[in-house]
Formats: structure tokens, sequence, C-alpha cells
């Protein structure tokens, strides 16, 4: 085991769009049907012994999710931070191979949007689906323009798994290296809910900037802007 963190526990955050198993991968992971596969609407959290490791993992809302609102996703986005705290150590970006093209679209974006730059670091791109595709489609997949320009956002982090049905230990043996071998080069550091309060608080003066441009003054100080969302994380599952 190469994780040699802030504690022996390994916490994982699942982002990706609506329909892309992110439930059905967490359950493979964990080895039990912890989650429902079924339109997540709420972040859950379950944890496990897998490779004789703890591990919670987080399940979220699927991005572009059209039963909540972009409030009611941001307010999941910020739960999922809380249930991970004190931050998680990897977003894994669920993509199913099989609806790739749609599943690319402007998930980058809505990480961005949700997290801040800094999540990028802790991101990898995990595409499901690996059976479906022979040695030489997988290859050519990896060199197409698409595949290129969804992972150097996350400096060409990614892997390839099996779906659920068709996982085994070693492949969730070798999805732990991959992560293990992230969280090396992040120096065992997590994504911190500091960085998140940093970017929110960045976001709210950049709006109210353009709002006195517009000739509506609306500032806050910036400490009493991180108390606010700060209650706000705590709150989530109050």
């Amino acid at each position: 085991m190469f994780f040699t963190g802030d504690s022996q526990e390994l916490r994982i955050v699942l982002l990706g769009v609506c329909g892309a198993r992110k439930s059905s991968t967490a359950n493979g992971i964990l080895g039990r049907e912890a989650f429902k596969e079924s339109r997540t609407r709420e972040s859950e959290k379950q944890t496990g012994r897998v490779e004789d490791r703890n591990i919670s993992i987080i399940d979220t809302p699927g991005f572009f999710n059209t039963h909540l609102t972009e409030e009611e996703m941001k307010s999941q986005m910020m739960k999922s931070l809380y249930l991970s705290d004190p931050g998680p150590h990897v977003f894994l970006l669920v993509i199913n191979l099989e609806t790739f093209e749609e599943d690319e679209r402007n998930v980058v974006e809505e990480i961005l949007e949700n997290f801040g730059a800094q999540a990028l670091k802790f991101t990898v791109v995990l595409f499901i689906g690996r059976e479906q595709m022979s040695k030489r489609d997988l290859t050519a997949f990896t060199f197409s323009q698409k595949f290129q320009e969804l992972v150097r956002h996350c400096r060409s982090k990614y892997h390839v798994i099996n779906s659920k049905n068709e996982m085994n230990q070693s492949h969730i043996a070798e999805l732990l290296e991959k992560i293990d071998e992230i969280i090396k080069q992040n120096n065992d550091h997590h994504y911190d809910n500091e960085i998140y309060l940093q970017y929110q608080t960045k976001s709210r003066k950049e709006r109210n900037k353009q709002e006195e441009k517009n000739g509506r003054t609306n500032v806050q100080e910036t400490k009493q802007e991180q108390v606010i969302v700060r209650d706000k994380i705590r709150k989530q599952t109050l």
C-alpha cells in the first residue's frame, strides 16, 4: 500500500453525468450493494474494507440532473465535501465508454464551477466498460482527440476499468494503485475544504465587482463569507 497520508482512510468522491453508472462502480469497488443503482438525488457516503484498507466513497447526483435545480445541485456538491471532511483524496470522474460522446460534455466546466480549478489536481478520469472494447480499439481510443482533450484537464490522469459485473479483485487493486500514485504526486495531500471556501469567496468577489460595474453594490467581507459557507457545509447532514 503506497498511501501514507493523514489517516488510513481513503476518501473518494465520485463525479459524473446522470447515467454514468457511478453508483454501480462504487458498489463494484466496495464489493457489495452499498448504493442504490438509480438516479442519485443526494450525496451519500458508504464505507468498506477493500484490499486491507478502509475506504469511504461519496456518491453524488449526476451533472445535468433534470430533477434538481442549480441551487440544489450546488448544495449536494457542498454536502459531498462535508461527507468527505477534511476533504477527498481523489475525485473520480466516471465516464461510461459506451456513452462517452455524450458524457464528456462540459463535465470539466461543472467541476470548475463547483469545486474550483484546484480540484483538477485531485481528479482522475475513470473510464468504465473496458470489456466492451478490444485492446486495439481501446488503444485507438486513447489516441483520439476527444479523449486527449478530456484527460489533459486532469494532467492526463486516467484509468480504464471493467463494468461492475465484469470487475474482479485485480481490477480494483489496480485502480487503488493508480489512486495511490496520484496521492503521492500530490505529496500525500488531499483536496482541502478550505480550497472550496477560497474559491467560493473569489467567485463572490468577482460577481460583486461585476454588480458594482452595473451600479449595484453588494460587497461582503471575506471572513464573513467564509463563515457563511462553512455553516452551510455543516448543515448539509443535519
